[in-house]
């Protein structure tokens, strides 16, 4: 098997698994990012010229300098090094991207579209049943509903992506995993995710706004009553979760109870914002985040429990690498929407479009997501991040390497 089809493969893989079977999307794309990396550092392949991925892995290398320099200065112990082995993830990023992008653009982008139909699929599937025999919100192969629900908010609209952008003859079946990742965030009882759907589900109206007009009426109407029909199966669980809130809201009030999901947000807040304003430039390091919270919730609100994060992404990244290593997320983010924005704006290229809107769906994901949740520092999401990052930057402002690979390959034969 050559390396263009291996990609498209590895594609269709690392895209089709994380909502059902979670972690296994970071050991596939894990292990195949090691492998890129020794391709190049023994020099059978070479980095990809691409000024946006160089721009962007710049950025990450700054975010992974800043957690180093934090681990440093703050207290380093031997037994919480290991927390440090996140940090490889963002380091990969330019040999996966460079040995990816030798592959034809379309077959990425297509396999991208039929992993997010699958992942839509599963992903309904996985919860049905879940919620069926236990009643609880469904949290999939990650054993958390907040991760399972990210996943499926960010992988089920490549479905309808590549709906409107390739797969006219499948319309119905892309289509259908699109509408299938919606059940399954329902019965994810996520309402942050809730949102982030939403948020997409705008964005991709306005991307492909011409593909949906083509549309016939009646299929925009069939369409329209599926979601109304998932919208009133739904509503039971939609009302409760809202009704959660509410009771959240008015039991903080009455006795300053911070006991509940939105008290527990709150006083993470307040203990991140102490945190962070004691050490804004590099932060407390990511080894004592957990100590942190926990001694705050005991000596502050009287709570005697642990978290892993502050339930706020840029407020957790602020807090374990500072100004830096959290400016240095924030700044990827906006460059990734920058680079969205200008392929939409100067290309109709559906490619050029599926990236980008591949693009989008990261950044609304990580602001929306996470500024109730984390953006990165959980091994499926933080996979998915890069995922993200190199099939979008590749579709919507790579270039393939597949031309280069193919001339190499013949040399030798004509030689």
């Amino acid at each position: 098997m050559n390396l263009p089809t291996t990609n498209r493969f590895f594609t269709l893989a690392c895209v089709s698994v994380a909502p059902a079977l979670g972690s296994v999307v970071s050991f596939i794309w894990h292990g195949g990012a090691l492998w890129c990396f020794s391709q190049i550092a023994l020099g059978r392949r070479r980095f990809s010229p691409d000024r946006a991925m160089w721009v962007v892995a710049a950025l990450l290398s700054v975010y992974v300098a800043a957690s180093l320099a934090s681990f440093a200065v703050n207290d380093p112990r031997m037994d919480d090094i290991g927390s440090l082995a996140s940090l490889a993830t963002f380091l990969l990023v330019p040999f996966s991207y460079s040995v990816w992008s030798v592959s034809d653009k379309t077959a990425i982008a297509r396999a991208a579209a039929l992993g997010g139909m699958i992942a839509g699929y599963s992903a309904c599937a996985v919860a049905i049943v879940e919620y069926g025999l236990t009643g609880l919100r469904a949290e999939g192969g990650a054993g958390n509903a907040l991760v399972f629900a990210t996943a499926t908010a960010m992988l089920g609209p490549l479905s309808l992506g590549g709906m409107l952008a390739f797969e006219w003859r499948w319309r119905w079946v892309m289509g259908g995993g699109y509408v299938a990742s919606l059940a399954a965030l329902v019965l994810s009882g996520s309402r942050l995710a809730w949102v982030s759907a939403a948020l997409i589900l705008l964005a991709m109206l306005v991307v492909w706004r011409k593909e949906i007009w083509r549309l016939a009426r009646g299929q925009l109407l069939a369409m329209a009553a599926v979601l109304a029909l998932i919208g009133v199966l739904s509503s039971g669980i939609v009302l409760e979760r809202a009704e959660n809130v509410a009771a959240d809201w008015e039991q903080l009030q009455e006795g300053s109870d911070y006991q509940s999901s939105l008290g527990l947000r709150l006083a993470l807040w307040q203990i991140g914002l102490q945190s962070f304003a004691e050490r804004p430039l590099l932060g407390s390091g990511m080894h004592n985040t957990e100590e942190i919270i926990r001694e705050g919730l005991r000596e502050g609100f009287g709570i005697d429990r642990g978290f892993t994060h502050f339930h706020n992404g840029l407020l957790t990244l602020l807090v374990e690498s500072g100004l830096i290593g959290g400016g240095a997320i924030a700044a990827t983010l906006f460059y990734l929407a920058y680079l969205a924005f200008r392929g939409l704006r100067a290309s109709g290229e559906p490619l050029v479009r599926f990236g980008s809107f591949t693009l989008i769906i990261l950044v609304v994901s990580s602001l929306a997501g996470g500024s109730l949740n984390i953006v990165i520092g959980h091994d499926i999401l933080d996979t998915l991040f890069v995922m993200f990052i190199i099939m979008g930057v590749y579709l919507s402002a790579g270039t393939s390497l597949m031309p280069e690979a193919s001339r190499l390959a013949a040399a030798p034969s004509a030689s």
